[in-house]
């Protein structure tokens, strides 16, 4: 039987968020035999992927040969149930354990799991290497002296790559481009953009992202008050603004390079370092997100503008003031796609976690 060297056990798209587009990032990229296990080959279903990890792990296990494990942490009880069993059998099989954090709540996770933190802690001994996103995110596992720290940032899909920027091209163009969930900051953006709308007559607003729960606000109180705020505005501003559902490839590529300022008003809970946002910069958007988490670690006023979160008065404020500023406009503009090639750039990212695997 042929020896495969590392199994890949993460989130593959489909669903989209930025961990399943950072899996398939390194997933794709990485030129040793590699497995790919698929937790989530049932999209949404989370009570399904996690059934088809439990019953199919201990075949992959058994039947196949591989050296190295990768995979990226889940910060729930749930998703723990299936990394609780990758981990107890890559301890049985003596496996080499590479773990990557995506999210900014693995502290909360321990310190809020009850009789379920021992169980954690016992098991996140086995893992040899865990990498994260950014120095100050190193303390996750300060509970861990024996295992290994990397740090990788986060980069712009391959895609991206050789893509020319024309600002010259730019429209006066604002966009909310995340899944719509109520913690996202969407809702702020929502009632914020609506009195821009108002006062500047020739910006057009775009909002794209699939309509989902999360701990503050369930599916149907999201989507109810994400539609009926959708249908005023529309009716209000049917040639400016727009709502374009699940953007993807060509689409959400034409989007990103017509827009000229991305906004995020985010206070998710394991918000870290959005490829979002990564990749808005990488297009030559200005940056308007939040002081929350690692996001300033992130975006300086080099980027763009940093608001408090929650805070419509301070979007209206911060958008207006961008809008009648072209000089600066273009000059964060500018900065934003050197800054992007410069630091997040998918070469050197997959570089480094090859680097880090093998």
């Amino acid at each position: 039987m042929k020896k495969n060297k590392v199994l890949f056990f993460g989130p593959y798209p489909f669903p989209i968020t930025g961990q399943s587009i950072s899996f398939r990032e390194v997933y794709d990229n990485f030129r040793s035999d590699k497995i790919l296990f698929d937790t989530t080959k049932y999209g949404d279903h989370k009570l399904l992927n996690s059934l088809h990890s439990l019953m199919m792990l201990p075949f992959v296990f058994m039947f196949f040969r591989f050296d190295k494990v990768y995979f990226t942490c889940t910060r729930s009880k749930l998703g723990f149930i299936k990394d609780f069993q990758l981990l107890l059998f890559c301890k049985i099989f003596n496996k080499k354990v590479i773990n990557h954090l995506h999210g900014a709540d693995f502290n909360s996770f321990i310190n809020n799991s009850k009789w379920l933190k021992k169980v954690i802690k016992w098991a996140y001994q086995i893992i040899d290497t865990s990498i994260v996103l950014l120095p100050s995110m190193k303390s996750h596992f300060s509970d861990f002296p024996k295992m290994k720290i990397e740090v990788v940032r986060n980069c712009y899909t391959s895609e991206y790559e050789d893509i020319e920027v024309n600002l010259n091209e730019k429209k006066r163009q604002v966009i909310y481009l995340s899944n719509i969930i109520n913690s996202k900051g969407v809702f702020v953006f929502l009632e914020a953009i609506e009195t821009v709308l108002q006062k500047d007559k020739e910006v057009v607003v775009k909002i794209a992202g699939k309509i989902m729960e999360d701990e503050t606000m369930i599916f149907d109180q999201v989507s109810d008050e994400f539609n009926r705020i959708k249908q005023e505005l529309k009716q209000k501003y049917p040639d400016r603004f727009f709502y374009l559902g699940l953007v993807s490839g060509k689409e959400k590529e034409q989007l990103l390079m017509e827009s000229s300022i991305f906004v995020l008003p985010t206070f998710y809970k394991s918000e870290a370092s959005p490829i979002s946002i990564i990749e808005a910069m990488r297009f030559g958007n200005a940056i308007i997100t939040t002081k929350h988490n690692y996001l300033t670690d992130l975006v300086s006023d080099k980027n763009g503008f940093i608001i408090n979160p929650n805070s419509v008065s301070n979007l209206v404020v911060v958008i207006n003031k961008i809008l009648r500023n072209e000089t600066k406009l273009r000059a964060i503009q500018e900065y934003n796609i050197q800054e992007s090639i410069k630091k997040y750039s998918p070469v050197f990212f997959n570089s480094e976690i090859a680097r880090i695997i093998t």
